[in-house]
């Protein structure tokens, strides 16, 4: 399901109106309604007592969408945010932290008061305290993870006013070695649903066996009865092929479901000569299923499937639909420079077809798991991913008094905002929630090839081992058919190799350290390995094609990112990444793209002497969707339309037309504002980034001191913006 926002959605930041829920979905023929729930907040910087209540005077708030990420811009843009002072230090990119408040008032006119009602986050940074017309829904303090409520029991039908608020609080400092961001970073929607519904990301699809004769699509989910009288259920699931061809229906005998109970439902699909999802053909099905009470369809759950078969050999390593693959990637962390962690889908997918033009395939998501909104494109793009839980567990890595540890062993009060753990009963601890509420909802992605439950986990081998054992099993209910890793520290040292670690995963990996990685592969059970981390050396892919039980290796990282900079103001970054913050190509990326044969790119001509201006937008449209934006590069220029690297004049950048700046940037790791119209070049760069308000011709115009002045022109749009696939740029 896209979460593409229409041109209505930029008019909700106008002025804080009252946004009403329509009855039915935008999306055709679905039988819940999914609103797009991210135009028309307010936002607060700090906190304001009583600003839960429903009653409370937000008149003066600042509207904006979410996703919003307060910190990269700061409380006062476009002041410079940095600070050297800065709770956060240097691992937090010396940037601002604590208290954000977000309000939001709508409609339930439409909505039937028979309905359930639920509002989904996909990511809060950090803390969240949720309240719906001032009852406190729930709190949940991980920001990577997502999390629904019900809201029915306090939401108001009819025309009424609803008020949504959501207190955001990173004040504990530092929070983790590398920049987080602030605020609802991530989209979120409103969910109305009939009583009886598939329950939280309870369908799980598999394709065990596929091959490209023939498949079968297993399909299991789980349908609640929240009405007040026993219900008979079926389910019927429907699978339509990568060109839009719908196969026969299969629908599940009936079953009497009493009320407040769930029942589980599984069915088969098969499919004769599937278009198989690889990372050439990157080919997407989609399943609805359908539940049907006393003969009426009544809800729906929509799923991307891919058909495809991976599989995991400790002689013979990793294979996709029956071909050997080693893993060519890079570590990222999810920050995108300018934008922080709030970045429209198009950064994303800018971002991971830089990295494909490199010769990545596959990524991990360090140290935490990813959007819904980085998954699509990794589906649609063909990329493998190493889905990871937590940068820590029980103990800090340093002084990070506010990072995962502090809530990592912490029961989980109820409502938890994800379903229930397998095999748990009464109060569990976060850390099973949210690894669980990981793999249920992230399961589905053909793109994702493995779970990692953790990066270099510092608690000692007796205190890891019940807890890994724990996560593995979770993962193994809730999926049986994928690999469990972890990003292993100094294996050999910490007991790894010859202890319980190596048999209780199901992939042994280690960071730095490939010896120890393929000492502990050899060992009787044989496993698998993966080099989860390795450094920029391009030596290393030697070790990986030499073992053919070794999978790949992932580089650290892909592109540079805020943080882990202690002792290096003024810069607000360290120097790793294939690439720079907005995309320039490092010699060492360079170096890896001949490394994994990848066709040859080269650095652009440079020159000595600025003579001019030039701008380059990266696409000839951008659209008024939220999950739009257009990178226009500026390059400091000789005559002859080569770079002038040791320019870093200051760029004023300027738009006319229907179109605003979003940020400015340039990819230097010194600190400055992303925010306002001026930016220095860095290497002789520097990127105005462009959404449009409206449809139309939109100029860009670009100036620095003694040079001619530059225009470029895009066009506005407001057609919503559709993931690419495939080839991307």
């Amino acid at each position: 399901m896209f979460r593409s926002r229409t041109a209505l959605a930029l008019l909700l930041l106008v002025a804080p109106l009252l946004v009403t829920v329509p009855a039915a979905a935008a999306a055709p023929d679905r039988l819940r309604t999914v609103v797009d729930f991210d135009p028309g907040w307010l936002f607060h910087y700090g906190d304001a007592a009583g600003a839960g209540a429903a009653s409370y005077a937000d008149g003066g708030w600042r509207g904006l969408s979410v996703p919003h990420d307060w910190s990269i811009e700061g409380p006062n843009p476009p002041a410079d945010p940095f600070a050297q002072a800065a709770p956060s230090t240097g691992r937090g990119g010396y940037l601002p932290s604590g208290i954000g408040w977000y309000r939001k008032h709508f409609s339930l006119a439409a909505v039937p008061s028979t309905r359930k009602v639920f509002i989904e986050f996909d990511g809060v940074m950090a803390n969240a305290s949720v309240y719906v017309n001032g009852t406190l829904i729930g709190t949940h303090p991980y920001g990577y993870t997502g999390f629904r409520y019900d809201i029915t029991a306090v939401a108001r039908f009819g025309g009424a006013d609803n008020v949504i608020a959501v207190r955001t609080d990173t004040t504990q400092q530092p929070a983790e070695r590398f920049y987080t961001g602030a605020g609802i970073y991530r989209d979120v929607r409103l969910i109305a649903t009939d009583p009886v519904h598939v329950d939280q990301w309870a369908t799980a699809v598999t394709t065990p066996g596929a091959t490209g004769t023939a498949a079968t699509v297993h399909a299991q989910t789980t349908v609640v009865n929240g009405g007040t009288a026993a219900a008979s259920i079926a389910v019927r699931g429907t699978l339509t092929d990568p060109g839009g061809a719908v196969l026969a229906p299969v629908t599940t005998a009936a079953r009497t479901v009493a009320a407040g109970a769930s029942a589980t439902f599984a069915y088969d699909i098969a499919v004769s000569g599937p278009r198989l999802w690889s990372l050439e053909s990157p080919n997407l099905y989609s399943l609805s299923t359908t539940v049907v009470a006393g003969g009426n369809a009544v809800d729906d759950d929509v799923t991307p499937v891919g058909i495809r078969t991976l599989t995991f050999d400790a002689a013979t390593g990793m294979s996709l639909n029956g071909k050997a693959l080693k893993l060519q990637g890079v570590a990222l962390h999810q920050d995108y420079h300018g934008l922080g962690l709030a970045a429209p889908q198009r950064a994303m997918q800018r971002r991971l077809a830089e990295l494909k033009a490199l010769g990545v395939n596959a990524v991990r998501t360090a140290h935490d798991p990813p959007s819904p909104a980085f998954l699509e494109l990794t589906d649609r793009m063909g990329l493998l991913v190493l889905d990871e839980f937590f940068d820590v567990w029980t103990q800090h890595k340093y002084s990070d008094a506010g990072d995962y540890a502090t809530y990592f062993n912490r029961a989980a009060p109820a409502p938890t905002g994800s379903p229930a753990v397998p095999g748990a009963t009464g109060t569990v601890p976060w850390y099973q929630v949210d690894a669980a509420g990981i793999v249920m909802r992230d399961r589905n992605h053909p793109s994702v090839a493995m779970w990692s439950t953790g990066n270099e986990i510092r608690d000692p081998l007796a205190t890891r081992t019940p807890l890994l054992t724990r996560m593995v099993s979770i993962a193994h209910s809730l999926d049986p058919g994928r690999p469990v890793t972890q990003a292993l520290f100094r294996p050999a040292d910490s007991g790894d190799v010859t202890g319980a670690t190596r048999t209780t995963v199901d992939v042994f990996g280690g960071n730095y350290r490939p010896a120890e990685v393929i000492q502990a592969m050899a060992l009787a059970p044989a496993r698998p390995g993966l080099l989860t981390e390795m450094g920029t050396d391009t030596s290393a892919w030697a070790t990986v094609r030499g073992n053919p039980g070794l999978t790949g290796l992932f580089v650290w990282t892909g592109a540079a990112y805020l943080g882990e900079a202690d002792g290096l103001w003024p810069n607000a970054e360290s120097a790793f990444g294939l690439i720079d913050g907005v995309g320039t190509v490092r010699p060492i990326g360079y170096s890896w793209q001949r490394t994994w044969g990848a066709p040859a790119t080269t650095p652009p001509p440079t020159g000595t002497t600025a003579s001019q201006v030039l701008l380059a937008p990266d696409h000839a449209t951008v659209s008024t969707d939220q999950d739009d934006v257009v990178y226009v590069k500026a390059t400091v220029a000789d005559s002859a339309g080569r770079v002038v690297t040791g320019s870093s004049a200051p760029i004023t950048f300027a738009v006319s037309g229907p179109g605003t700046v979003v940020a400015v940037d340039s990819g230097s790791p010194v600190h400055e504002t992303f925010r306002g119209p001026v930016r220095r070049a860095y290497q002789g760069v520097a990127y105005v980034l462009v959404r449009a308000t409206g449809a139309g011709p939109i100029t860009v115009t670009a100036t620095a001191s003694g040079l001619p002045r530059a225009t470029a022109s895009v066009t506005g749009t407001t057609a919503p913006f559709v993931p690419c696939t495939g080839a991307c740029n």
